[in-house]
């Protein structure tokens, strides 16, 4: 048995495992791309466990990554020759205030456990990203994003504490009155300094209905002028679009045919409302400027939040990317992507989304979004592709972040992310010696979710960081094939 193993089925209560299938369970997250392999697996049962286990690996320079859900995109929640721990099990809801609307739950606790526990009792969080099965404790270490992010900023924007579990191995609790620069930075940290156990989170009273105009878009100007409009005065109450390519034939001016696509653009926004008879259709689409007025849709609200995406992840990678741009240079970058798109993605299946962002909202020092507007238009390219069409792609995928950057965006880190370690500077800006700055002090040794970030220089000597490794039975294959 691994000495690893054995030394820490002395020191927790919860599973400690190195067999080969569980490894491989954990080798690989949602997005397809990257893949390693640690030496252990430990499903903790509290956050003592955990606190343990971290004190072991810094005595054994190992390094130490969280996974819940597994839905990182770029290899966030992967670890190579360390020690994964496994938060699925910690999964409790363990209070729910209604008078003082917050709930708080264990890291490894599935949204889709929160709004069945809150919902009977007329709650829910202000903000849902389009999947509920993912964790609570991974999208505040991400920030967490939906379609009504425009009012309310991200998941993690949202949160009133968190426990979380030092480099140390304390077990300390954080808030923006206690311990608040830890809580600062492991919300939106990616693991980067420190673990996050427990979370304490915002509830809503959530009115009774529902209704969601679907407007279509012939011209990309007018879409983003709506946009802005809607967002300034605060008609609606959730908003997102989505480019719709229409084929109109073929070119053959170079000699290669080449498909001739008109871009479109569906725009779905939704207002709440106690009753439908409070909801003035003239008021919400007064001055807008859509080509057609495609369908008008009243829910109820807990059937309106269920989400509509389902996407397969079985021998599938999904190399997304979301990239978060001033309003100012979006429709210059939009119409650059969309022209580029279909020499390198089948279009017709590659999902994407635009949505809205306001600065002023967003208040978590390590997710990045361009200053210098108070308005940020998301733009998402999500394709679902076989993993041996990973590499050419993944090239094509990295002009356009580099093109995002240089017109004075930022990315999504808990997308795929193949920085230099200038990119890493351009992404934080001038907050990046900050946070350079705080890994030294809350992760001296360096062993928390080793080989996502790229520093400056390395902590600690002895433990080398980690790159990202290909898949290398097909991804590489098709690399060479290239």
């Amino acid at each position: 048995m691994n000495g690893i193993v054995q030394d820490l089925k002395h020191l927790i209560a919860g599973e400690v495992s190195n067999a080969s299938e569980i490894l491989t369970e954990v080798s690989e997250d949602f997005g397809g791309i990257f893949q390693k392999s640690p030496q252990v697996v430990v499903t903790p049962q509290n956050a003592n466990d955990i606190a343990q286990t971290v004190k072991y690996a810094a005595q054994k320079g190992l390094v130490v990554s969280s996974r819940a859900a597994g839905h990182s995109l770029g290899g966030q929640s992967l670890n190579q020759d360390g020690i994964v721990l496994n938060m699925r099990n910690l999964d409790k809801i363990r209070d729910i205030q209604k008078d003082q609307l917050w709930f708080k739950a264990d890291a490894g606790t599935s949204w889709n456990q929160v709004i069945d526990a809150c919902i009977p009792d007329g709650l829910v969080p202000p903000v849902l990203t389009n999947y509920f099965g993912v964790s609570v404790g991974g999208t505040h270490s991400a920030g967490g994003i939906g379609a009504a992010s425009f009012r309310y900023g991200n998941q993690a924007d949202n949160c009133l504490g968190v426990e979380v579990v030092t480099a140390e191995g304390e077990i300390l609790w954080c808030s923006p009155e206690e311990n608040s620069e830890l809580f600062n930075h492991v919300l939106c940290g990616y693991g980067q300094f420190g673990i996050i156990t427990q979370v304490q989170h915002k509830l809503k009273v959530y009115p009774s209905q529902t209704r969601t105009y679907l407007l279509f878009y012939d011209n990309l100007d007018a879409l983003l002028d709506d946009k802005r409009v809607l967002v300034t005065e605060q008609r609606v109450d959730h908003l997102v679009s989505f480019p719709v390519p229409c084929l109109q034939g073929v070119s053959r001016t170079t000699g290669i045919m080449q498909p001739l696509i008109q871009w479109f653009y569906t725009l779905r926004i939704t207002v709440e409302a106690n009753s439908l008879e409070a909801i003035d259709d003239k008021e919400i689409l007064a001055g807008l400027n859509f080509y057609r007025h495609i369908h008008t849709e009243d829910l109820g609200f807990a059937q309106f939040i269920e989400p509509m995406i389902q996407v397969d992840s079985q021998d599938i990678a999904h190399p997304w990317m979301d990239v978060f741009l001033p309003a100012s240079s979006a429709k210059d970058y939009i119409e650059t992507a969309l022209k580029q798109l279909p020499s390198f993605l089948d279009i017709s299946k590659a999902q994407m989304g635009c949505f809205c962002l306001v600065n002023r909202n967003n208040t978590m020092p390590m997710f990045r979004l361009p200053q210098e507007e108070e308005l940020i238009i998301g733009f998402g390219i999500y394709p679902s592709i076989p993993k041996s069409q990973v590499q050419p792609i993944l090239a094509e995928l990295k002009k356009l972040s580099n093109l995002s950057l240089e017109m004075g965006g930022k990315r999504y880190l808990t997308c795929w992310i193949d920085f230099t370690i200038q990119q890493w500077q351009s992404q934080f800006g001038d907050y990046w010696p900050k946070v350079n700055q705080i890994k030294r002090k809350y992760d001296p040794k360096g062993i928390f979710n080793s080989g996502f970030f790229e520093y400056e220089q390395i902590a600690h000597p002895a433990i080398a960081p980690q790159k990202n490794q290909f898949v290398e039975n097909v991804a590489t294959k098709s690399a060479i094939a290239v």
